[in-house]
């Protein structure tokens, strides 16, 4: 019996060697950052400066934000990265269950500093971090970084973004690294999957085929769908019907169903639609943190009509999904 044992020991040992020989070994999936060539001109950065500032609204994630004021603004020294969460932390707009984030999150600089930013990063690590969730020295990015949805982002956005991140005034402001905890750690390196070309531009005048693109990298789904727990895959039937938690104060606030059934778009018109978004241009102050959304509508309300109007044509060809609200748990 004892020599059982030792060898059932003894396979567990080498079966557990084995998962960690992978994990540390083939994982994160990833390629060499690419060759990735910017012609920088004015024009780029205008546009990078709109997808910046008014689509993907990096700075949100990338700065601190005064939730004092409607739409939580970020403030300066923008791009510089944010404080840290951890267990203990009470981090607004964001839900990771009752036991707070597993591990130490950390949002970096983006600012063209070169000792703490992405001053020193080629464009090829730059594009690979936003687009395949890889840093610059082969790590997995936690995917709050939402690189799965900005891997539909065309090569041209993505050299403006690029652009624009580099005309920022750089910002020395030095950020730990994100920690995770077991079995966290190991999960996260399951995620990155890497791009195997070039992203073709998509035709502006296909208004459902750029909405959907805009939406994509707008992340409305990131919000707006339900995720398997632990996982960066949506729950299956789900796919923008909204629900999902977020708290705001002590309230508890769940995001909107985007699908045209009548407890999300069904009752919406096109006008309805851009004009919420036109409403709000400027953050104004508020006396009670749970009268604010999660969402930056001032942000958002800098996105063109014409692009609004995509974005509206697209989720009218989504199928109608009911409204579930999610436990704080899912």
């Amino acid at each position: 019996m004892r020599r059982i044992l030792l060898l059932a020991a003894s396979v567990l040992v080498i079966v557990a060697a084995g998962i960690l020989a992978y994990f540390y070994g083939a994982l994160p999936r990833q390629r060499p950052a690419p060759e990735f060539v910017i012609n920088y001109t004015p024009e780029l950065v205008a546009r990078g400066d709109y997808l910046v500032n008014e689509v993907l609204l990096c700075l949100d994630c990338h700065s601190e934000r005064d939730w004092t004021r409607y739409s939580g603004p970020p403030v300066p020294p923008l791009g510089a990265g944010r404080s840290c969460i951890d267990k203990d932390s009470k981090a607004v707009g964001i839900n990771f269950g009752s036991g707070g984030f597993p591990g130490l999150m950390c949002i970096p600089n983006i600012t063209p500093d070169d000792a703490t930013g992405i001053g020193a990063w080629t464009d090829g690590e730059v594009a690979r971090a936003i687009r395949e969730g890889i840093g610059r020295n082969g790590q997995a990015l936690f995917p709050i970084m939402p690189w799965f949805m900005y891997q539909v982002m065309t090569d041209e956005d993505l050299a403006a973004v690029i652009a624009y991140l580099r005309s920022m005034p750089a910002v020395y402001n030095d950020t730990p690294a994100t920690e995770l905890d077991f079995p966290l750690n190991l999960l996260n390196r399951l995620y990155p999957r890497p791009l195997d070309g070039p992203v073709p531009a998509v035709d502006r005048n296909d208004a459902v085929a750029y909405g959907e693109y805009l939406s994509k990298i707008a992340r409305c789904e990131f919000c707006h769908t339900p995720r398997i727990r632990r996982s960066i895959d949506p729950v299956p039937g789900r796919f923008m019907a909204g629900g999902v938690p977020f708290f705001m104060g002590q309230d508890m606030h769940y995001s909107k169903n985007l699908t045209p059934h009548e407890d999300g778009m069904g009752l919406w018109t096109r006008e309805m639609f851009i004009a919420r978004f036109k409403m709000h241009t400027e953050p104004f102050p508020l006396t009670r943190e749970e009268d604010n959304s999660e969402m930056n509508w001032v942000g958002f309300s800098g996105m063109t009509e014409e692009d609004l109007s995509a974005i509206w044509d697209y989720l009218q060809t989504l199928p109608p999904k009911e409204l579930v609200l999610l436990d704080r748990a899912d």
